[in-house]
């Protein structure tokens, strides 16, 4: 390559660079003007004073939400939200599933087991305390363990 034609490349990328820089300022300086529309230099400044004040209220808002929000959550964890249920034939001489297990936990893995044991004679209804997924005072039968293992899932 000839030197001038060296020179002309050098001229074309600083025109070019130029054109850039000149478009990010025009941008920035609309985008300036839309800001203080309508506003002399000292509204300028109470604008922003008035901006900064505000934004430290929205913190202080933000930060009872907070505190409200986690307050919530550790309440919630003692609702009943897992729940499981299954039905089942404990007797041979007894037709169809009429039998069920219900468990009905809170996040903790805390609540009740009831189990409804249907023969032809009669049907007997049993509860059983569940704490932390396990039942402190009572024997458990495997059909129990099975669904409070799977509500706690």
């Amino acid at each position: 390559m000839s030197d001038p034609n060296i020179y002309y490349i050098l001229i074309s990328l600083v025109g070019f660079w130029l054109l850039i820089l000149s478009f990010i300022v025009f941008r920035l300086f609309f985008h300036y003007q839309s800001l203080t529309q309508g506003m002399s230099k000292k509204d300028l400044i109470s604008a922003l004073n008035n901006f900064i004040a505000k934004t430290a209220a929205n913190q202080e808002v933000i930060e009872s939400v907070k505190d409200h929000l986690a307050k919530e959550v550790a309440a919630n964890q003692l609702h009943l939200q897992k729940v499981g249920f299954l039905r089942f034939n404990p007797f041979t001489d007894t037709g169809g599933n009429q039998s069920f297990i219900l468990s009905l936990l809170d996040e903790n893995g805390t609540g009740v087991v009831i189990s409804s044991l249907h023969s032809r004679e009669n049907t007997r209804i049993y509860a059983k305390a569940i704490d932390k997924g396990q039942c402190p005072d009572q024997v458990l039968s495997k059909e129990e363990r099975l669904v409070i293992r799977d509500s706690l899932k």
